[in-house]
């Protein structure tokens, strides 16, 4: 992480891509206020992974600003989550979680505090395997090790826990939540689950497509909410989300 900051916003300002002419992304504008989580939820082709690909640095060719405390965000520490997690599979489990300290440079977080991240995750008896050898949900727990022990500014996941069945998205979602809420890492993550936007997300930003643009921010109640969790209120989040997107997508 290059900027220790507690407050500031990472600002995303009348963002717009087009690939071969045809526009993708439309006057994208939102906030997000350092340390928090937004969940980004749309139909497939709404531009999801575009947005995370501009703000990760894979896509510059583009109209607009993006900037974190007020630094352009190319100057930011950026991990990113793709949905095939992208492990390399001729490295072993260790090399792949030390990937950004070996290969580009990222100084990330102490050996110590690496140890405590692989500990939490319960994967330090995985170091020496390939991922080949791993269960889908040890291959999750390897890709969030990685991103965590980058030690990012941002932290980006796109489609995190759509490939796993039920109970292993539940168990790596709780992980994940238990490992940012020690961190506070600024968090953007892709989901077509409305329910796991709304466990997750602090804020849920809902897209519309062709092109891709933003169809409203939600604040979410819900969030952090555990002790006096409201079935009931939870349920009409979800429903209030679904009726904003069929109103677009019908």
């Amino acid at each position: 992480m290059l900027f220790d900051v507690m407050s500031g916003l990472l600002r995303v300002e009348h963002l717009s891509v087009c690939f071969h002419s045809q526009p993708v992304l439309s006057d994208i504008s939102f906030s997000l206020p350092v340390g928090d989580i937004i969940a980004i939820v749309g139909a497939s082709g709404c531009g999801k992974s575009t947005l995370l690909n501009v703000i990760g640095g894979i896509i510059t060719d583009y109209r607009g600003n993006v900037t974190f405390a007020d630094v352009p965000v190319y100057k930011t520490v950026r991990g990113y989550m793709p949905q095939n997690l992208g492990l390399m599979g001729w490295k072993k489990v260790r090399d792949n979680i030390f990937i950004s300290r070996d290969i580009n440079k990222v100084i990330g977080v102490s050996d110590s505090e690496a140890t405590d991240i692989i500990d939490e995750l319960g994967i330090g008896d995985l170091l020496d395997r390939y991922p080949s050898e791993l269960s889908g949900g040890q291959r999750q727990r390897v890709a969030l090790a990685r991103l965590f022990v980058s030690n990012p500014d941002i932290l980006m996941m796109d489609e995190p826990f759509s490939a796993l069945d039920t109970i292993t998205a539940d168990m790596s979602r709780e992980l994940f939540l238990r490992l940012w809420q020690k961190r506070r890492t600024t968090t953007i993550f892709t989901t077509h689950n409305l329910r796991e936007a709304v466990l997750l997300g602090q804020h849920i930003m809902i897209m519309g497509k062709n092109p891709g643009r933003v169809l409203q921010v939600v604040d979410n109640r819900m969030f952090g909410r555990e002790a006096d969790y409201d079935e009931e209120f939870y349920t009409k989040t979800v429903c209030r989300l679904q009726v904003i997107m069929k109103n677009e997508y019908r």
